[in-house]
């Protein structure tokens, strides 16, 4: 049997009990870890947020959401107060997300999705697949070396600041765009300056100087995630990084 063809096939995943419990959407082609029972192995960062960060009434954005488990545990953890916006650029996965939402109960919020990139400019960029898994994929100008590119997608690409116009305002972000995460603050500089969320980024290397430098223009603190879910105190980013706006700490 063809490996790729048996990773792509979707089935649904019980969540943990302490996020609902409830079914979504995933494949393994995103991460083969959601073939393991339960999710000890699976997405254990996004649940250490949704634990320790989320709480009842937030508005959260995903960004760069893939299939969508931040979303999902984010649904349950806001309450009836809260929001949840999921931004993914691959239409297969903005589509997956939906159809997660859409099974879930009213013990969750509704997860409104958007397929579109997040950048510093509006268009249209070329997307890449990666054929190592649908959790690398990025924008193709940023597909480096080693980088096998199984398909091309053109998708409308958008700047943070425009999601205020139609979206809530965030009181929290979670920001995962392998690689353009650069461009995707430098085009939400309203966000950081006025709405003022706490983010969760991961940090590839290559920015990690740029980005500690633009939080710390907008008086962010920056934390490194630690396995028990406690933030240890960074002056530059990592790849496991929280950042708080310097009011919220105080």
């Amino acid at each position: 049997m063809n490996i790729r063809r048996f990773t792509n096939f979707e089935f649904s995943k019980r969540l943990p009990r302490e996020f609902g419990g409830e079914r979504m959407y995933v494949t393994a082609r995103s991460d083969a870890r959601v073939l393991r029972r339960g999710w000890d192995g699976c997405a254990y960062d996004l649940q250490l947020v949704a634990r320790h960060i989320i709480q009842p009434g937030m508005c959260v954005w995903d960004v760069g959401a893939n299939l969508g488990i931040m979303s999902v545990l984010a649904a349950f953890r806001v309450g009836s107060g809260g929001a949840v916006y999921a931004l993914e650029a691959d239409p297969a996965y903005a589509d997956r997300i939906f159809r997660s939402s859409q099974r879930l109960s009213s013990t969750y919020q509704p997860v409104n999705v958007l397929c579109a990139a997040i950048a510093d400019g509006d268009g249209i960029l070329e997307f890449a697949i990666a054929k190592q898994g649908h959790a690398r994929n990025k924008l193709f100008g940023l597909a480096g070396e080693g980088f096998e590119v199984e398909a091309r997608k053109m998708v409308p690409s958008i700047r943070g600041d425009e999601l205020l116009d139609a979206w809530r305002v965030p009181d929290f972000i979670k920001m995962d765009v392998e690689g353009a995460e650069l461009q995707a603050l430098q085009g939400s500089r309203n966000i950081l300056r006025s709405a003022r969320p706490i983010f969760y980024i991961e940090v590839s290397p290559e920015n990690q100087k740029a980005v500690s430098e633009l939080f710390h223009d907008y008086d962010y603190d920056i934390f490194h995630l630690q396995g028990d879910g406690t933030e240890r105190p960074e002056q530059e980013c990592t790849f496991y990084t929280v950042a708080r706006p310097r009011e919220v700490g105080e």
